[in-house]
């Protein structure tokens, strides 16, 4: 009774440390959220989070392939042999010194699963920040699950209160406020990247890299947010490389919109140069490319049979050729836009597929409002388009399980509804949705309740 006595004072210490720093650190002081509004989001973040444990838990009862367990259940292993090996554990913990022939190494990681596994894919990911990250945390957390749960969440808060405050300056004052909804509100978003997943890490670095990276090209302090983008960027590679690829193509082709005149001509030409050095250094890199997609695909199709996965959309193992992506192009823009359905099969993808169909809806109704940015927004939905073109293309070709196609395409959800509400008109929507009865009302409490101060 006493563990459980000391895990919940410490989940309760930690929780109110988090709750404490929304008046105190100033990424979130000068967010323009109040601090109502601040505890509302994180709130709901944990609620998802300890939602994401519940679900691996009793839904996803095989824990050796649950995602959230066998990061946190390799930790365990290494935190357990730091007192018998505890130089070795510090190689493995830190990467200094890493020597993965070392014999008394190898004997650390010997009953680890996922440490030295890596993915196939655009960029070979592997495990090693996660569980790391678990490690660490293993020193304050009395190894309980749920105050790991509490502190993955706050680094996804972190994330999305800087990705919240890096979009404001492309929207005329006090219009961005409606951003709050692709940031900090959609269901599957707040679901995958809330809980003891790689995905929170990314949202996390994402963040973090579009506050320092949009403040580049506003030359604000340039030296000091371009070496934090690049930790940043660093960071994401190590977890998810395609996303920091995308990433830069997007934040490459908004810089090439920013410039004018001669900036912008060195900006293109210095792409054009970097492209032309990788494909004379590597002549087969866009071939390999293409082919690393089909091998993930192939993939995840011998795992969905293995699993005897009720949402597997394909079994046909194809061949790894430079080709062969292009002829499932479309079969991907089918999948990523209209999948899950609302009768596919299983109860989470029923449920996703109900914000798919919202999602639908509320693009098509966003045509009504459609205005053409002007130059700062258009930079953003320059960014916002190939990110999600990028994303939504990769994932609808690699992964042909529907019920894991819906965690993999978020990010590229996120950047689809942020590049709509670039291209809509912000005053025009608010206005129409004011006249519905009380909604007027609504709003303006909401905005109090939200926001620090009513604009």
């Amino acid at each position: 009774m006493s563990q459980y006595l000391i895990d919940l004072a410490l989940f309760v210490l930690y929780l109110a440390l988090m709750l404490w720093s929304f008046d105190r650190l100033p990424l979130f002081a000068h967010s323009s959220l109040s601090r109502r509004g601040l505890t509302a989001f994180f709130s709901l973040k944990l609620l998802f989070s300890v939602a994401t444990v519940l679900v691996y838990t009793y839904y996803y009862t095989d824990r050796a392939t649950a995602d959230i367990y066998k990061y946190f259940d390799d930790s365990r292993v290494i935190y357990a042999a730091i007192g018998e090996h505890p130089r070795t554990c510090f190689h493995v913990i830190t990467g200094l010194g890493y020597d993965k022939d070392n014999p008394e190494l190898k004997a650390v990681l010997a009953n680890t699963q996922h440490f030295d596994k890596k993915d196939a894919g655009i960029g070979e990911a592997n495990n090693r920040l996660l569980i790391r990250l678990h490690v660490l945390l293993r020193f304050i957390s009395h190894g309980n699950v749920y105050i790991h749960t509490l502190f993955f969440c706050f680094l996804s808060f972190v994330g999305s209160v800087a990705l919240y405050r890096a979009l404001q300056p492309f929207f005329e004052y006090g219009q961005g406020r409606i951003l709050i909804v692709p940031v900090f509100l959609v269901p599957s978003i707040l679901f995958w990247t809330s809980g003891m997943l790689k995905e929170t890490l990314v949202m996390c670095f994402l963040g973090l890299m579009a506050f320092s990276a949009f403040r580049v090209l506003s030359f604000q302090n340039i030296v000091t947010n371009l070496v934090l983008m690049v930790i940043w960027v660093l960071l994401m590679y190590l977890v998810k490389p395609f996303i920091a690829l995308s990433f830069l193509a997007g934040f490459y082709v908004m810089a090439t919109v920013n410039f004018k005149g001669l900036p912008r001509i060195i900006t293109i030409l210095l792409g054009i140069f970097i492209a032309l050095g990788v494909l004379y250094l590597h002549q087969t890199f866009i071939c390999e490319a293409m082919a690393s997609l089909i091998v993930k695909r192939n993939e995840f199709i011998h795992l969905g049979m293995a699993m005897n996965a009720g949402s597997l959309a394909d079994t046909t193992i194809r061949d790894a050729t430079c080709t062969e992506p292009f002829k499932l192009i479309p079969t991907a823009i089918y999948n990523v836009f209209l999948q899950p359905a609302l009768w596919s099969h299983g109860a989470m993808n029923k449920l996703f597929g109900l914000e798919n169909t919202l999602v639908l809806i509320f693009a098509l109704v966003s045509l009504r409002y459609f205005k053409q940015p002007k130059r700062v927004k258009m930079q953003l939905a320059a960014f916002c388009l190939v990110f999600v073109v990028l994303n939504y293309g990769v994932v609808g070709i690699t992964i042909p399980i529907i019920g894991a196609l819906v965690r993999y395409k978020v990010f590229g959800l996120l950047f689809f509804l942020i590049l709509t509400l670039s291209n809509v008109s912000i005053r025009k929507f608010i206005s129409d949705i004011k006249r519905i009865p009380a909604a007027e009302k609504w709003l303006a409490g909401s905005a109090k309740f939200v926001f620090n101060r009513t604009l």
